[in-house]
């Protein structure tokens, strides 16, 4: 075997080596809540491993082809990469970057919207709530696959799921309700509105974008139309998501998306994965206020304060309509998408209630107790919220003054949370002794409190389920 060949075969066994040894480190971490996502992924990249190290010391021996020997250390190389490449995905997700506490309330909402892929979570430190998904089972099918690969694969229920929350500054809990909302696209296929009924504003908003191409020289072709669906289906799915978040966590929705965004973003929002911020505002404070008492009427007679569309997040700015925003998209995306993204705005403005309604139905079919109601949060803007302020964790509730009390749900922690942090901030003591200002050390001090709620709840949802 050529010279060259033995050093590419030494290199290849180095990186396998490596790689071996950093799963070995990760297997010795700990992963919050028990996961076992995190485990069942290293198992599968172990086997991506050991798949390798059988073609590299296939291609050892001095009797193997030159060409075929070539072909296996290639093989081989080629897995390592894919190795490296899979084990970031993996990167924050152990218990130092991931709040411990609150992995069991997720995996309850897993659990209760019928997901049953394997899932994890992970933290980056990145302003980035991320739903990640991948599908690694034709790796099955390689040639001589490790038996350790092959088993590792049948352990995982594909696709993979993965949970990005922001990390280190953003890793606040009252802003964690966003979660809902990325595990509501992994139920978004689910979701099916009748949208037959608005035929004529779809054929209205066709006609609109066709006649903006058309002023640019552009004819509203097969490719144009295709990419007018491409757009409406990832707009469509994420108002599903958005959705899924306010059934499940009510006005702390709201208030953590566009809380976030007030940190994080400040832009208008839009894109073709994207609709609008402020549109996306506009539906879920439509869904706040709905009803009788609805979440706004509730939130207002308990805190004295109203929802209104910017009360957290006051610099989202207003995306601008018609031919100026056209022209502000034609610039960045092109005529084209810019022409579909304008006239889609006022589409989804109009569809955008019976979304919401084909998601509360498909909810009240497999999760009706996981839905978050007003009469909940009233209960939940009662004692649980004075207790909150006077620094004693929410951790259990009664339904009536009749009823044994129960665990604390996430929602309700969240709403509390949320609640105490707009309304009633200044009622948590500053202990002070550390840096800072006031108003961030008492910031601080309600989120160890809050995390605190979701340990010592869940704590009392397990001693209930097994006394």
């Amino acid at each position: 075997m050529p010279q060259e060949e033995l050093l590419a075969q030494q290199a290849c066994s180095f990186f396998l080596a490596r790689l071996e040894a950093e799963i070995s480190r990760l297997r010795g971490i700990s992963f919050p809540g028990h996961d076992i996502g995190p485990r069942r992924w290293l198992n599968f990249i172990s086997g991506v491993l050991d798949t390798g190290r059988q073609y590299l010391d296939q291609s050892r021996p001095p009797s193997t082809a030159v060409g075929k020997a070539e072909q296996l250390l290639e093989d081989a190389e080629t897995l390592g990469e894919r190795a490296y490449v899979f084990l970031k995905h993996v990167t924050g997700a152990d218990a130092t970057q991931i709040p411990h506490e609150i992995v069991a309330p997720f995996q309850r909402w897993v659990a209760g919207l019928g997901i049953t892929n394997t899932i994890f979570f992970r933290s980056e430190h990145l302003a980035n709530y991320e739903l990640w998904q991948m599908d690694a089972r034709a790796l099955k099918n390689y040639p001589s696959a490790s038996q350790s690969l092959v088993t590792a694969i049948d352990d995982i229920n594909w696709p993979i799921l993965r949970v990005t929350v922001p990390g280190h500054a953003m890793d606040m809990l009252p802003h964690f309700a966003v979660v809902a909302h990325e595990l509501g696209h992994a139920i978004q296929d689910r979701i099916k509105p009748d949208l037959s009924t608005y035929a004529s504003d779809r054929q209205s908003c066709d006609s609109r974008i066709a006649q903006r191409l058309a002023n640019n020289g552009i004819a509203f072709g097969s490719n144009e139309r295709l990419r007018v669906t491409t757009i409406f289906d990832k707009w469509l799915n994420e108002i599903k998501a958005d959705s899924v978040g306010h059934f499940l966590v009510g006005p702390a929705f709201f208030f953590a998306l566009f809380g976030f965004l007030e940190l994080a973003g400040r832009s208008y929002g839009i894109a073709d994965t994207h609709r609008p911020s402020d549109l996306r505002r506009q539906l879920l404070l439509n869904q706040l206020t709905m009803g009788s008492p609805s979440f706004a009427d509730v939130f207002r007679a308990k805190t004295s304060t109203a929802i209104t569309e910017t009360i957290n997040s006051p610099n989202i700015p207003a995306c601008p309509q018609g031919d100026t925003l056209f022209q502000e998209l034609r610039t960045e995306y092109g005529a084209t998408d810019a022409a579909i993204c304008t006239e889609l705005v006022p589409y989804l403005q109009t569809i955008g209630a019976a979304v919401f309604t084909a998601t509360q139905d498909y909810l009240d079919r497999i999760c009706p107790n996981l839905l978050y109601s007003p009469q909940q949060l009233n209960a939940d803007l009662g004692d649980p919220l004075d207790m909150l302020c006077a620094l004693v964790p929410p951790i259990e509730a009664r339904a009536n003054s009749a009823a044994d009390p129960e665990a604390m749900g996430l929602a309700s922690i969240l709403n509390i949370g949320w609640a105490t942090l707009l309304t009633r901030l200044d009622r948590i003591p500053d202990k002070g002794g550390s840096p800072g200002r006031s108003d961030a050390r008492r910031f601080d001090q309600l989120h160890q409190l809050l995390l605190k709620a979701v340990e010592l709840s869940e704590a009392r949802l397990l001693w209930s389920e097994h006394k």
